[in-house]
């Protein structure tokens, strides 16, 4: 039965959680480790050499030092949705492109959210400031800094896990949730999942739109820095909760396109960042986009890989 907002306030926030427990998975394949805990971090619109130290300063100060930081990483396509949907399910489609919000946009597709819970690992897809779990629809304003939109929620895009539109699938209701309250910037269930260590094995975590950074809210221009500040308050409690959690912080696209625009590099030039205790920290030039992030998902969780992750090259080279 789906949940009501109403339902969701009078209920514990850890609550939340109790129906994504922790379900470790063997895998580990091509030169990629067996993943514990991961944790996915997506921001938006920002092209690598927009993050600096003034805008940027936990990412380039703090994330740096102990990453796998990975300089020439491409996104797949505009708009944001296609990028999503690309490095979950290794491909997309038109409306897709478009950013059509999910009710009017689905497809019956091989993606990574499926797969898990056919192979019975523990998932969630964990969404700021989303009303109730499955919500299909847009939800809250920057000006109240609780703004939620589907075209942001990959999970919600794929027929095998909404099923009915009208109905949404248990799969969904469980599993693609509220990372917290619709309050201001509010990250509190997934915050407790954390403190009470009932985080999933696979982590897809997508800030609201003022703290991925897509819109500018207070202060102005500050568009980067709020990403760059929910991961200051947000990676620190994962890495404490779960010292065997690799995080991946990764953005949807940059601004403009690559070498090969239209192309599965023509989505900009964006930057993506691994920590975990296997990881060698270091700058790495491989090249690299959203289907070989998710051919690496699927390394490191035993999975087979589907789509355009078949024939992409995985991050293989930053692992102990």
């Amino acid at each position: 039965m789906r949940r009501t907002l109403a339902s969701l306030i009078a209920l514990p926030l850890v609550a939340l959680v109790t129906s994504v427990a922790p379900a470790h998975a063997t895998g580990g394949a091509e030169g990629v480790p067996a993943f514990s805990h991961v944790f996915l971090i997506v921001g938006e619109n920002a092209t690598y050499s927009q993050l600096t130290v003034n805008n940027a300063p936990y990412q380039t100060l703090h994330l740096r030092p102990d990453a796998a930081w990975l300089t020439n990483y491409w996104a797949t396509s505009h708009y944001s949705t296609s990028n999503y949907v690309a490095m979950t399910s290794g491909q997309y489609n038109r409306c897709e492109q478009e950013d059509v919000k999910p009710i009017d946009c689905h497809q019956r597709v091989a993606n990574v959210f499926h797969q898990m819970t056919t192979r019975g690992i523990s998932w969630a897809a964990w969404n700021e400031s989303m009303p109730e779990p499955c919500y299909l629809l847009n939800a809250g304003v920057n000006r109240d800094f609780n703004s939620y939109r589907p075209k942001h929620n990959p999970a919600e895009y794929y027929v095998n896990v909404v099923k009915d539109y009208s109905n949404p699938d248990a799969e969904c209701t469980d599993n693609v949730i509220p990372a917290g309250t619709t309050g201001p910037n509010d990250m509190s269930a997934f915050n407790s999942a954390l403190a009470n260590h009932t985080a999933p094995a696979f982590n897809y975590v997508v800030p609201n739109m003022c703290e991925d950074g897509h819109d500018n809210c207070k202060p102005a221009g500050n568009v980067l820095t709020q990403f760059d500040d929910f991961l200051a308050r947000e990676v620190p409690l994962i890495q404490q909760a779960y010292p065997d959690a690799t995080v991946i912080v990764t953005y949807d696209e940059g601004q403009g396109g690559g070498a090969n625009y239209g192309s599965k590099f023509g989505g900009g030039h964006v930057l993506t960042a691994i920590t975990g205790p296997d990881v060698v920290p270091n700058d790495y030039s491989n090249l690299h986009n959203h289907y070989g992030l998710l051919r690496t998902v699927e390394d490191g969780f035993g999975l087979p890989y589907v789509n355009n992750a078949k024939t992409a090259d995985p991050i293989n080279e930053i692992w102990a």
